[in-house]
């Protein structure tokens, strides 16, 4: 069965992410993009499959293998997004998670209260 298009013209899908507003929502984004781009994959590699086993050109077919391939490197970089995300702010995830708020840099001159 095939999904069902959503918008304006048939045959186009929307799907929508909402910006982030935590760190948990960003890397919970970025996981859902990357199984997303995974289950894409594996659907277009199937039915690449299921082409050549019909007898379709190799020339034709070759097309929807690069669209799989694509979709699984597209898969593989929201992932090390979700990761570089996490390893670029660990420091200030520790400190959030130890109940310290960083609200920015104090200007000079002034000292914290």
């Amino acid at each position: 069965m095939l999904p069902r298009p959503r918008g304006r013209r048939p045959g186009r899908y929307t799907v929508e992410f909402e910006a982030p507003d935590t760190d948990g929502e960003f890397i919970a984004t970025a996981l859902a993009i990357s199984a997303l781009m995974g289950g894409m994959a594996d659907a277009v590699d199937t039915w690449s499959e299921e082409l050549t086993r019909r007898g379709m050109p190799p020339a034709i077919v070759l097309q929807f293998q690069q669209v799989a391939d694509d979709l699984a490197d597209a898969e593989h970089a929201a992932r090390r997004a979700a990761a570089n995300f996490a390893d670029y702010f660990e420091d200030e995830r520790t400190i959030a998670a130890r109940g310290i708020r960083i609200i920015g840099t104090p200007r000079r001159g002034r000292r914290a209260a």
